[in-house]
């Protein structure tokens, strides 16, 4: 009996942790439309896809700089003004999503992560993105968006793309500023003796 009611358990649990099909479509529909509010330039419909709290968080890589907002009041400040400074919508002209992974961590939040391939402007760039996604009164809220950029042909020459680097990225705060443990002043010095 003891054996039978430890089985059962597991089976629960595991039954628990799987995102129906259901569940799925409503999530991956929010995605979709939390990005087309985002290229519509839409920040009252943009913000509606996500939970307004201080543990809202947002981050991406994007060539070679990572940055990062964390909490709802730095996302919106930042957001309204990229909106501001870029109201022209855009406008993909072809966006796929695939290789989903799904797992709900409780009853109302789930973790997944998947693939994007978008091309705008005849630029392609290919993303890893990873959200986490809270039930509020029966609608999916995204509590965490990060995504990485994994490779971008933007049909640029080398020296364009060197060129891009340095570029600061709007509406983002760079996480990574200087180098740690003093990685800069070495560098500098070797420079400095090697002249």
């Amino acid at each position: 009996l003891v054996l039978i009611l430890q089985v059962a358990a597991v089976f629960a649990t595991v039954a628990q942790n799987v995102v129906s099909s259901e569940e799925q479509a409503s999530i991956k529909k929010v995605i979709t439309e939390e990005s087309k509010a985002f290229y519509a330039r839409d920040f009252e419909k943009w913000e509606r896809y996500y939970r307004v709290v201080p543990q809202t968080y947002l981050a991406f890589v994007d060539k070679g700089k990572m940055y990062q907002f964390e909490t709802w009041d730095k996302i919106k400040t930042s957001m309204e003004a990229y909106f501001d400074k870029n109201p022209n919508p855009t406008k993909p002209t072809d966006v796929k999503r695939e290789h989903y992974s799904f797992r709900k961590v409780n009853p109302t939040y789930v973790w997944l992560t998947f693939d994007q391939v978008k091309t705008i402007a005849s630029k392609k760039e290919s993303t890893k993105e990873l959200r986490i996604l809270e039930m509020i009164k029966g609608e999916w809220k995204i509590v965490n968006r990060t995504g990485f950029l994994m490779q971008s042909s933007e049909g640029k020459s080398s020296e364009e793309v060197q060129k891009d680097k340095k570029i600061k990225h709007e509406p983002t705060e760079e996480l990574l500023t200087e180098p740690k443990n003093g990685a800069g002043k070495k560098e500098e010095k070797n420079k400095k003796s090697s002249k």
